[in-house]
């Protein structure tokens, strides 16, 4: 492509994407939450990312140089990559922050119910819990019901009427939980000074 073929004129309703700014970005990868009006945006951006005058190599007085052929093509590839992961990339979490991931236990004092809880999730936080797995070794045969409690109402996951001493639950599920909600696991009958292990993996996502 020739010098003339790049050439642009500068309009005030345009804004320019410097090149260099893309092969060499200032800013390091991240994972962001977007509302769905901000994805609305993006996803309709994207169509003015593929327009060569959107770029600029090169300033001058009065005009301005899109990129060559060669930059073009893998600025094209970057924008592919920008509309596979808007379009619906089954493998984008809006609003990941951490790795979620706890092992509560508790200790019976002889009681005829134990219970036993995750902490709660926090203010300006959504947990996604994947799975869930629980023991204890009593000794002997206990009921077990796991609860999503928030507080005021629950939300009953698992019953086992007679779970032996020793023997492993484990569910996969997909369970959101939002401000205040935590798990609550109650035991029946699990003797004294023995112990029940709960433990929970998932995710953590940031919500404004």
């Amino acid at each position: 492509m020739s010098e003339s073929e790049r050439r642009r004129k500068y309009r005030w309703d345009r804004v320019l994407i410097e090149t260099d700014r893309l092969f060499n970005p200032q800013f390091d990868d991240a994972v962001v939450y977007l509302t769905g009006a901000q994805l609305e945006m993006l996803r309709n951006t994207t169509q003015n990312l593929r327009r060569p005058e959107t770029y600029v190599s090169e300033y001058a007085m009065g005009y301005y140089l899109t990129p060559t052929v060669e930059d073009y093509d893998s600025i094209l590839a970057i924008v592919a990559d920008l509309e596979e992961v808007l379009m619906g990339n089954p493998n984008t979490i809006w609003g990941y922050k951490d790795r979620l991931f706890e092992f509560p236990f508790v200790t019976s004092t002889g009681e005829t119910n134990t219970d036993l809880y995750s902490s709660s999730v926090p203010a300006g936080y959504v947990y996604v819990v994947n799975h869930w797995s629980f023991v204890h070794v009593g000794g002997t045969t206990c009921g077990v019901m796991l609860m999503l409690d928030d507080g005021s109402q629950q939300q009953r996951i698992y019953t086992a009427p007679a779970l032996p001493s020793g023997e492993h639950v484990y569910q996969s599920i997909n369970i959101p939980m939002k401000e205040d909600d935590r798990f609550w696991l109650r035991i029946i009958g699990l003797p004294d000074t023995t112990s029940a292990y709960l433990r929970i993996w998932g995710y953590k996502m940031v919500v404004p």
